[in-house]
């Protein structure tokens, strides 16, 4: 696995089970930061799966 972070900008990057009519509006927060936001990550070299381990 190779280490990395995932981002993006705010309201930050969420973990959700369907898009909905709220769009990015609620869910799990997975990302830190004010403006550009970031989380640790780990990506598999082989198959491509991105892992955001949980705080």
């Amino acid at each position: 696995m190779e280490s990395g972070i995932v981002v993006g900008r705010s309201p930050g990057v969420k973990f959700k089970r369907s898009m909905g009519l709220l769009g990015d509006l609620g869910g799990i927060r997975l990302t830190r930061g004010f403006g550009y936001q970031s989380a640790d990550a780990f990506r598999c070299d082989r198959c491509g799966t991105v892992v955001i381990p949980g705080r």
